[in-house]
């Protein structure tokens, strides 16, 4: 019994561990790709600096098969980083709340680096 339990939990950490080790690299990835920063906070209207101009770099980078509008990476989010947000959201399908949660950044992180068109 005590060996299943041992067997299982040592199961279950490989597994989160593997979990957890596919996320960080492709926000490494992403990060080397655009330089600013690798920290991929919550961030949402109004906030500031190189996170945000992370997110800026890497919505520049989204294929879409109709065009869009060359964000300012000036690691300042107003209106047009809000406007890019919900569009790459309703886009990749994933629940719209204008936040740029671990959701998003993992969803951004998988389209910047895949280099496909995002047919929206």
């Amino acid at each position: 019994m005590r060996n299943r339990l041992v067997g299982g939990l040592a199961t279950a950490a490989i597994v989160l561990a593997a979990g957890i080790a596919t996320a960080p690299a492709a926000s490494a990835q992403a990060s080397q790709y655009c330089g600013y920063t690798g920290a991929q906070p919550t961030l949402r209207y109004n906030s500031t600096g190189d996170a945000v101009k992370q997110l800026q770099c890497e919505l520049n980078h989204v294929p879409y098969s109709s065009g869009s509008t060359r964000l300012s990476e000036d690691g300042v989010w107003g209106n047009a980083t809000d406007a890019a947000v919900w569009r790459f959201q309703r886009c990749a399908g994933i629940g719209q709340d204008g936040v740029v949660g671990p959701q998003t950044w993992d969803k951004l992180n998988g389209w910047v680096l895949a280099h496909t068109s995002l047919d929206c």
